[in-house]
């Protein structure tokens, strides 16, 4: 084999080296920008899980965390680590959405707040969303879900069902 013929075939193997390192560059930057694109989407969903209750603030709750009721509650009772001026608390749903529980923003601090609740019809649970202002002027988020009735499960039961039934899909890095 002459010469010319080994330069040529050692650029072709240097040029197929080099085009393999910055093709296993550009999925490795891909998957890295997929992995930063959907890491907030599936911890979204794994905080639908369970009390959102960000430092500790919220002591306890009534009706309790994934709790399962007789009857429907009459009201819902917040009791907090420290006073906090609470600023959200919404009940929602899974079919109708919000409901309307006239909610009034008080600026006074507190440690415990109690919300009366309108007649609550048969669902398969509800969610129950708070936000509040620290002392410090933090603000904390956080949920907890209930359901009530005769035949009633712990609200974590139905989100269980739902994430089996969805379907995550990965990408086919091959495609790119």
């Amino acid at each position: 084999m002459s010469n010319v013929a080994r330069a040529g075939e050692k650029e072709t193997s240097e040029a197929t080296r080099k085009y393999r390192i910055i093709n296993s560059r550009f999925l490795l930057s891909i998957s890295f920008l997929l992995s930063l694109l959907f890491s907030p989407l599936l911890a979204a969903q794994h905080n639908m899980h369970g009390m959102s209750n960000s430092g500790g603030l919220l002591d306890s709750s009534m009706p309790a965390d994934n709790e399962v009721l007789a009857r429907a509650p009459q009201s819902i009772m917040l009791n907090f680590a420290s006073e906090v001026r609470l600023v959200k608390l919404a009940l929602k749903e899974t079919k109708q959405g919000e409901i309307l529980i006239d909610f009034r923003y008080d600026p006074q601090a507190a440690m415990r707040y109690m919300q009366k609740l309108p007649m609550l019809a048969a669902a398969d649970y509800y969610k129950v969303e708070w936000a509040a202002l620290r002392a410090s002027g933090e603000l904390v988020r956080g949920s907890f879900y209930f359901s009530f009735g005769d035949n009633a499960k712990p609200p974590s039961e139905y989100m269980n069902e739902m994430d089996h039934e969805m379907m995550i899909m990965a990408p086919d890095y091959r495609l790119l």
